[in-house]
């Protein structure tokens, strides 16, 4: 896997079998383990008689398997969604976030005990944890910001 493979697929509107992670992170595997422990509470409390009991960790189970399941589907397809448009960064700003106006992607910098920079797409806010991530985007310029379809997960930024 070089860089220059990763751009490639999105700009093509693929996701790079090395960015599925992004997919099945954390938040998926929880949510997987959360499935599987409310089918085993599911099975004790048929099991002890308790039948009442069932429906509202079903519930949760179904919410869970849901998740797991829209991630799942996202990182099968591979497909991505592109928003291209001038970013406009805003820098450090103290209180709310700023308001866009013409700007389609912007950057803002915020104190929250340390400081951490959003990117905001579509009115959507995207915390850059991702330093390599963060570098790649280029203010003042127009970018292509690669979204997930369905959940709406950042992917990757490339200059236009």
């Amino acid at each position: 896997m070089t860089v220059a493979d990763v751009e490639l697929a999105n700009r093509e509107g693929r996701l790079h079998p090395s960015q599925r992670g992004k997919l099945l992170d954390g938040t998926f595997w929880t949510a997987a383990v959360l499935v599987l422990a409310g089918l085993v509470l599911t099975s004790l409390a048929i099991a002890d008689g308790v039948a009442a009991a069932t429906v509202p960790i079903l519930l949760v189970t179904a919410w869970f398997a849901f998740v797991c399941g829209r991630r799942l589907a996202e990182a099968g397809s591979g497909r991505l969604v592109v928003v291209t448009g001038w970013t406009h960064d805003f820098g450090k700003v103290h209180g709310k976030r700023p308001e866009p106006g013409q700007y389609p992607i912007y950057l803002y910098t915020v104190m929250d005990r340390m400081w951490f920079t959003y990117l905001v797409v579509e009115g959507r806010s995207f915390r850059l944890d991702d330093r390599e991530l963060r570098a790649r985007i280029q203010a003042e310029r127009t970018n292509a910001v690669y979204l997930t379809p369905r959940t709406k997960l950042l992917v990757n930024v490339l200059p236009a």
